[in-house]
């Protein structure tokens, strides 16, 4: 009785007090002050305020959440269609694909059988045969200014070196400034040279002793399109990236505005205000994942070969992993665009670098080999080519 007795005094002096909301911070600090001075709500037990966790609180707070991302049109488009732009611009910008290279050639023989040696390289879709190089000089100028990415050079007595049986030698000058392009290029010149030999011997009928043969034969990308590679990594990329932030922002965007304060009078608990912020980041990122999966299905041609149920449930654990990181990294920001700034550090740099998709987790050493087995991007990975492919 004496306690009710004083919580009522303290209500009644509470209700004397005049507020005068000029300000947030008044308005703010009012409110503060009003939840600290009663900490439980009428007829019910002191100590047991929002002790128990409500779903039906939870949800209310979801569906709060949601309606403020509905009348945000930017965080809208951005979830919704963010990946989307995303995914055209990183599925075609980083694929590994060589196709239409410009080539040219300085034929010291001149000769038929040099002659069909350059139409080999431009019957292939992967050069475009230029005007022919005049002398070492123009070489070197087409390369330098990027005329050129190929240039082969044809040596005197090519014609009648081969017709002997003598060795001789094709000088291919290959734009080295991506490594990993020229390096494709050079294994793209030596089998369409090899190609051209053993069908001049077939055709002379001569025969040449092999000790052993060597034959590839590629599974699960028998075409080796990059494409069919990169697509289902940009996938976990944009999961974890842009549903991270957009969390990230939904709290520390109430702290800016100071909306936050109004949370202290509500019986809401931490870990209900917690579900109900990430509960609709989810439901977008899933969305984003479905219009991401039917893009790469139907839009970059990449088949769906696995389960698309596993595919979905791997889908939903990853984003619930990537929205949970995006309110831990709230926790540590009071602003927008620290929180940007923050939350990309933390998503991009280690989704692309320790995840498996430039080198395989199992080539790194020590704290990146650990980072690259428990930060969420690298099962995902595993789960969504193997799903693809």
């Amino acid at each position: 009785a004496l306690l009710e007795q004083a919580h009522s005094a303290d209500q009644v002096d509470l209700m004397a007090r005049p507020l005068h909301p000029d300000t947030p911070a008044e308005m703010a600090g009012a409110l503060a002050a009003t939840a600290k001075a009663a900490p439980y709500s009428a007829g019910q037990p002191a100590g047991q305020r929002a002790l128990r966790f409500s779903l039906g609180r939870l949800l209310s707070y979801a569906h709060r959440e949601s309606l403020e991302l509905r009348r945000d049109p930017i965080r809208l488009t951005l979830a919704l269609l963010g990946t989307a732009l995303l995914m055209i611009i990183m599925g075609y910008g980083i694929s590994m694909d060589v196709q239409d290279l410009r080539f040219a050639v300085l034929d010291r023989d001149q000769t038929s059988l040099s002659r069909d040696y350059v139409n080999n390289f431009a019957g292939s879709p992967y050069f475009l045969e230029q005007a022919p190089i005049l002398n070492d000089a123009d070489l070197d100028r087409r390369l330098r200014n990027g005329e050129l990415s190929l240039a082969i050079e044809i040596p005197p007595h090519f014609m009648a070196d081969l017709q002997r049986g003598r060795p001789t030698s094709i000088g291919v000058w290959v734009d080295g400034a991506m490594p990993q392009r020229a390096e494709t290029v050079s294994g793209y010149v030596q089998g369409l040279h090899a190609s051209y030999l053993a069908d001049k011997l077939a055709q002379s009928g001569a025969q040449t002793p092999a000790l052993a043969e060597v034959e590839v034969r590629y599974r699960y990308n028998p075409d080796v399109k990059s494409l069919y590679a990169m697509v289902p990594a940009v996938i976990p990329i944009l999961l974890i990236f842009i549903p991270a932030m957009l969390t990230a922002l939904g709290v520390v965007r109430e702290k800016e505005l100071g909306s936050i304060i109004n949370l202290y009078v509500t019986p809401v608990t931490r870990l209900e205000f917690l579900l109900g912020k990430q509960l609709p980041y989810i439901g977008t990122a899933m969305a984003s994942f479905l219009l991401m999966t039917a893009m790469a299905v139907w839009g970059f041609g990449v088949p769906l070969k696995g389960s698309l149920i596993a595919l979905t449930a791997g889908a939903l654990l990853y984003v619930t992993a990537a929205t949970g990181l995006g309110l831990l990294m709230s926790t540590f920001t009071n602003s927008q665009i620290a929180a940007i700034f923050g939350t990309s550090l933390a998503t991009m740099l280690p989704a692309i670098q320790f995840s498996g998709i430039i080198n395989p987790v199992s080539s790194l050493e020590g704290f990146a080999a650990v980072l690259g087995r428990i930060y969420p991007t690298g099962p995902f990975l595993i789960i969504s080519r193997g799903t693809y492919s």
